[in-house]
Parts: C-alpha cells; sequence; structure tokens
C-alpha cells in the first residue's frame, strides 16, 4: 500500500461568502434588540465609527432634518480622494443580499424614507423629577436600607435609570436552575443517606442521579423518557442508575419495582416546589399536589386513584354509582380540583416572555395601507467619524496610520451599508405582504389568505432564504396589534378538487370553529363532525379530522365530552 504524497487535480463548483456579504447576512437575520447591540458593540470596536452626540436621543427629525454629518453624508463625503479605490470597492463589491441572491443596490442616504416615523416615548429615562415622597407609607415600610445594614454609606449612589431595568432575582433562572438550586440546600435524613449506603450508593452519586431526572423534565415539569437516539449513549455509558431510572421513565418498569437509589431520587424530585414537578402523568401530577394540599377530601383522593379515566370524560353518574354515593358529593370533590395546577413546570418556567419590538408599522393613509420602517435612535445617529477620517490627508501620518484607517473605515462603511441593506430588505418584503394581504390590514386576522415564502420572494426578485431570515424575529405594528412577519404565512384548505378551487386560509378556519365553541349549547357541546358541518353551511368545507387537529393544536380546546356542563 503507498502512502506515499501524491499530486492530483480535480474540478469542483462552489460559492463561498465573502467577509462583506456575511456580515449583510448577518445583520439581517438579528432581531431589533440584537441589532441594537451590534451596534453598540461595532462602536465601541472600530474608531472610525462613533453616535452623534450632538443630537439629543429623543429630538433625532423624522425627515433627516438635524442629521447634518450623519453616516450618508460622511459616505458620500469620504467616498472622495484618497480613499476613492476603497469606496469604490465597497460599493461594487456585489454584495448579494443572500447566497445566490442578487447585488446590492446603492442606498440613498439623503431620502429619509426609512426613518422612524414613530412617536417614541422616551418619558421614562428621560430623568423628570419623581412624585412627592409619601411620607406616612416611608415610615411605614422602612428604610432603604434595611435590608443592608452594612451598606457604605460613602460610596455614591447609582444612577437610578442603570438599576430600573435590573432583572430581579431569579428572573432569568430556566425550570432546571430552580430546581438544581433546591437539590444544592436539600439535606438528606441521616436513615435515608444509610439505606443508599447499604444499597452502594453514595451521596454524591444520589445527587447526580437527582440531577439528571432534573434534566429530563419538559417544560410542563413532566418526567419525559430519553428518545431512542439517548437512550442509546445512556446504554453504552452503562451506568446501572441511570439504565434503570430511564426505564422506570419510559414506563418499562414500574416505580414500585425500582432499586432504592431511582425511587428514592424521583421521590425527593417530587418532594421539591412547586408541587406536582417529577410527576410522570397527569393523574401522577394530580395526586402528588393533592396530598399536599390541607382539607382535600378523602372522596377526591379515591376518585383520583381509581376513576381517572371516568373522571377525564366527566362520568359523575358512574363514578358516584361505583363509590355508592351521592352525585351531589362527587361533585362537590370534584370541584376541589380547581386547587390543582395541570402544568406546574410553568409555574416557575424560565425568563419572562419575549419583548415584542416592531421594526416597522402599517398605517392607513388616504385609503391606501403604507410601510414605514423603523431606525431606533442608536442606528440613526450612527455615522463615521470624521476626526480620524480626515488623517488620511494628513501628512504628518504615519503609512501604518493611514492604512490602520483605511482598513477601519472600509468595515464602518460596509457596517452602515449592511444596515442599510436590512431595513430596505424588509421595507419590501412588507410592501409586498402587504399587497397580497389587503384583506388583513381592512378586516382584521381572521382573513388572512394562504401564502408562501416563495410567492413574496419572486414579487422582491429575492432569494428565498433571504425571505426567511428577514420575516423571522422580525414585527410589524398593525391596526390588530404587532405580528411577527412569518406569522403572514399560512397554510389553508382547499375548498375542491379542481385546480382553480378557492382556498380558504386556516386563519379564518380556525376564527369560525372558534366561534362556533363560544356560542355553543354547554350542555351540548358540539362534536368535531358537527363543527364540521356547521362550517360547511358557511361555505367552508374542512374535514372532521382537520377541524379535530385545528381543535387541538392550535386552539387547545378540549374535546366535546370534556367541555359537557354538568348540572
Amino acid at each position: 500500500m503507498d502512502f506515499g504524497i501524491n499530486l492530483g487535480q480535480s474540478q469542483r463548483l462552489e460559492q463561498t461568502l465573502t467577509p462583506q456579504l456575511l456580515q449583510s447576512v448577518t445583520i439581517l437575520q438579528k432581531n431589533a434588540l440584537e441589532l441594537e447591540t451590534a451596534i453598540k458593540e461595532e462602536v465601541e470596536n472600530n474608531p472610525l465609527l462613533e453616535l452623534d452626540e450632538s443630537l439629543p436621543e429623543n429630538m433625532v427629525s423624522e425627515s433627516g432634518e438635524g442629521r447634518e454629518g450623519g453616516a450618508g453624508d460622511d459616505l458620500r463625503e469620504l467616498g472622495r480622494g484618497e480613499n476613492d479605490n476603497y469606496a469604490d470597492d465597497v460599493s461594487g463589491n456585489g454584495l448579494a443580499d443572500d447566497v445566490g441572491g442578487s447585488g446590492m443596490q446603492e442606498m440613498d442616504f439623503s431620502s429619509g424614507s426609512l426613518e422612524d416615523s414613530a412617536d417614541m416615548d422616551y418619558g421614562i429615562l428621560d430623568g423628570s423629577t419623581p412624585s412627592e415622597l409619601d411620607w406616612a407609607k416611608y415610615l411605614e415600610d422602612g428604610t432603604s436600607d434595611t435590608d443592608a445594614p452594612f451598606k457604605d454609606l460613602n460610596r455614591e449612589e447609582k444612577d437610578q435609570d442603570d438599576v430600573w431595568d435590573r432583572p430581579q432575582k431569579d428572573r432569568e433562572k430556566s425550570l432546571q436552575e430552580k430546581l438544581l438550586d433546591q437539590l444544592r440546600e436539600w439535606n438528606g435524613t441521616r436513615e435515608l443517606l444509610s439505606q443508599l449506603k447499604t444499597a452502594g450508593c453514595s451521596e454524591e452519586k444520589f445527587r447526580q442521579l437527582v440531577e439528571y431526572l432534573i434534566n429530563s423534565l419538559d417544560e410542563n415539569g413532566y418526567l419525559q423518557g430519553a428518545d431512542d437516539s439517548a437512550m442509546m449513549k445512556v446504554l453504552l455509558d452503562n451506568d446501572p442508575l441511570i439504565v434503570m431510572a430511564e426505564k422506570v421513565l419510559r414506563g418499562e418498569v414500574p416505580l414500585e419495582s425500582a432499586s432504592l437509589p431511582v425511587a428514592e431520587a424521583i421521590h425527593v424530585l417530587q418532594s421539591f416546589s412547586p408541587r406536582g414537578i417529577g410527576a410522570r402523568n397527569l393523574q401522577e401530577c394530580f395526586l402528588i399536589q393533592a396530598r399536599y394540599v390541607a382539607d382535600f377530601p378523602e372522596l377526591g383522593l379515591q376518585i383520583l386513584q381509581q376513576h381517572f379515566e371516568d373522571l377525564m370524560a366527566l362520568r359523575y353518574p358512574k363514578i358516584a354509582k361505583e363509590l355508592g354515593v351521592p352525585l351531589t358529593e362527587v361533585q362537590q370533590a370534584v370541584a376541589c380540583f380547581s386547587k390543582l395546577v395541570p402544568h406546574p413546570g410553568r409555574q416557575i418556567s424560565s425568563a419572562p416572555a419575549g419583548v415584542k419590538v416592531a421594526d416597522m408599522r402599517v398605517v392607513e393613509k388616504k385609503g391606501r395601507f403604507e410601510v414605514e420602517c423603523f431606525k431606533k435612535q442608536v442606528q440613526r445617529r450612527l455615522r463615521i467619524n470624521r476626526e480620524y477620517a480626515s488623517l488620511l490627508d494628513s501628512p504628518s501620518a504615519s503609512k501604518a496610520d493611514k492604512e490602520y484607517i483605511r482598513t477601519h473605515l472600509v468595515k464602518a462603511q460596509e457596517f452602515i451599508k449592511a444596515i442599510d441593506n436590512r431595513f430596505t430588505t424588509m421595507e419590501k418584503v412588507m410592501q409586498a405582504i402587504v399587497k397580497r394581504q389587503k384583506e388583513f390590514f381592512k378586516k382584521g386576522p381572521a382573513f388572512l389568505k394562504p401564502m408562501i415564502l416563495q410567492e413574496i420572494a419572486d414579487e422582491v426578485g429575492r432569494d428565498l432564504s433571504t425571505i426567511s431570515r428577514v420575516t423571522n424575529g422580525k414585527f410589524v405594528d398593525t391596526p390588530y396589534g404587532i405580528f411577527e412577519l412569518k406569522q403572514f404565512f399560512t397554510s389553508g384548505v382547499k375548498q375542491g378538487s379542481a385546480a382553480d378551487d378557492e382556498v380558504v386560509g386556516s386563519a379564518q378556519i380556525l376564527a369560525a370553529i372558534k366561534k362556533l365553541v363560544d356560542e355553543e349549547d354547554k350542555k351540548k357541546p358540539l362534536s368535531d363532525q358537527a363543527i364540521a358541518d356547521a362550517l360547511e353551511a358557511q361555505g367552508i368545507k374542512v374535514a372532521r379530522r382537520t377541524v379535530a387537529k385545528y381543535r387541538e393544536e392550535e386552539l387547545k380546546i378540549l374535546p366535546a365530552r370534556a367541555r359537557k356542563a354538568i348540572g
């Protein structure tokens, strides 16, 4: 066998992303908050970029007035003289909106078409004088230093603006992180530790087992067995406790037959707060919580243990008959179930809901819907640093200094162009969406038509992947609320087998189903077939299985038997 060095020749076709194109793509897919962070980082790293401090943040003109010396002016002026070649390279480098996309057009910085026309409210951060202090409440609640008796009173107070939006303690922690905190504070009894030692399990190993179970929880707080690929890794690692735990979670081994460390690890997890964490199903979740509820009726526990399926199907008369108790007592016991939470994990689920920051808004002007693209204050005040740029013409500057300035000047120009390309692309995409979804903006979300990304890509002449980046994580303010752009792309149900048959959007079907359920007789709720028949009477042909899918997955509405009112 020859292991020597050989020289060969081959031919292949490939497309490489240039640094400028990669930056343009990266900027394009960032949402508003990520873009603002990226701009601040770029200003810190590139001395040729700066924020125009001469313009107050809350007094930048919408039409471009007061932007003298802004980014567009700097680019036009600095594109001449010694920097001609670099400016030509930047404008002619063929920046595509994506791989296979068209070249980026030159931006018109003086038009002001992309300027923010929204009324921004900075009242919270404008340093306004707080209201007069309520001394009665102040003295009643105590001073601000009661929780910090050793506070250094000589140290300068922090700016209130810096602590105004400080995250609350544990606010950003995930479900698993909060449970791990409880695990660190957990101290096993001497008897339990002795039993674990007898079973050949140290306290450290036991804690690792509980941690494994914590990481096996889903967002609702239920224990989930590993999928096939993860289970293969567990078997290869051959940890007997982890293997046994997985068999219990997958239902292959009853909890009662599990080894002592595994059974106790699950019990320890189920003792954490909130109650119900670590259950394997809804029945176990309710039983865990019920045992900790004061004065929970014994009949309720009996129903949960012995008649859970009948309870879920609301077969109260059957439960009363088999238990030999009056129907009213069963209904009173069931009423106590309102204290139980079906999804305990969501009570301490990770982080608050994400903030939706609109990048654009759609407004009606003289019967037409127009798109207004927002630019944040930090973006509008971004410009080339004239002091550094002027060193290019300075005879006292060394060759190395000029080369450094040229390099960072080009980077600054490319960064500004990438940002403006982002807004231009977003504006074009939103205009195409408005053109195709006029009924939505006139009548509301129920009239959203089926639409796919390819339709908009063909409309604006951009690559499909570019449209995907633009619509993901970008929000628009409409007369009906703030929507993510990708929400405008929905499926539909064809009303026949012919190619030219009408397609009804899923949004319209969902609205119709919800209205039927809201208006139904709760003592005789509509079945999925009844809903399908009612929709057909309205001119919407939908199969029963489609109604069931929309009801369960999209609207989260219970089936008819579970919606039936008793009594």
